[in-house]
């Protein structure tokens, strides 16, 4: 039985990353946090779906590189350009 602010699995889906981000109506927010805890399979969806971006997160953090290994390349920069520029 829907109510008037009731969804099905499908339209949960289509608004699962929405969700995720925060980007929904409170409205549209509150139908699918609705159909989420009624519904044991697009919940586990929802922890998929949560796993993932965890993990894209994760991956996509920005690595330095170390102090030393960015001077020498700095110096060796600035080494080559002296090199081209004839005074």
């Amino acid at each position: 039985m829907n109510t008037p602010n009731s969804i099905d699995c499908s339209a949960a889906a289509e608004q699962l990353y929405a969700y995720l981000d925060g980007e929904l109506t409170p409205e549209v927010e509150a139908a699918v946090r609705t159909h989420l805890e009624s519904c044991a399979p697009c919940f586990q969806l929802l922890g998929f779906e949560e796993s993932y971006l965890a993990f894209l997160r994760a991956r996509a953090q920005a690595r330095h590189a170390p102090e030393h290994l960015k001077k020498r390349i700095f110096e060796q920069v600035l080494f080559d350009r002296g090199a081209a520029d004839p005074e």
